[in-house]
């Protein structure tokens, strides 16, 4: 009798701590997510005005994009897709990525070839 007892509050206790425990971790799991999605969207929103204002200085104001700069603007927007919800972005990079890599002539002649 006193074993059969013993078994039963052995077994709630371990049922009570069990129960704990997995709350614990989903309470855990749920903190991180909510962390880790706000850091997403904060990388996604940092890459995503990197290449906005790549996009305005060599599209708009330039005309054409270094080698150097199409690299770095490259390897953010591949950063930025991994993140999902690419949107405009994608017309922008078309546009960018069409751009030719040397000043036009009538500017390196004079002297406005500067990045």
């Amino acid at each position: 009798m006193i074993e059969h007892s013993l078994d039963a509050a052995l077994s709630s206790v371990i049922n009570v701590v069990s129960g704990g425990v997995i709350t614990l971790l989903i309470t855990m799991y749920r903190a991180k997510k909510k962390e880790n999605d706000a850091l997403k969207a904060g990388v996604q929103a940092l890459l995503r005005d990197r290449i906005i204002q790549a996009y305005n200085h060599y599209v708009c104001e330039k005309g054409w994009v270094p080698i150097y700069a199409k690299e770095s603007i490259d390897a953010c927007y591949k950063s930025y897709e991994a993140l999902g919800n690419n949107g405009v972005i994608d017309n922008l990079m078309q546009q960018l990525n069409d751009l030719q890599n040397y000043p036009p002539k009538d500017k390196r002649m004079r002297g406005e070839d500067n990045a």
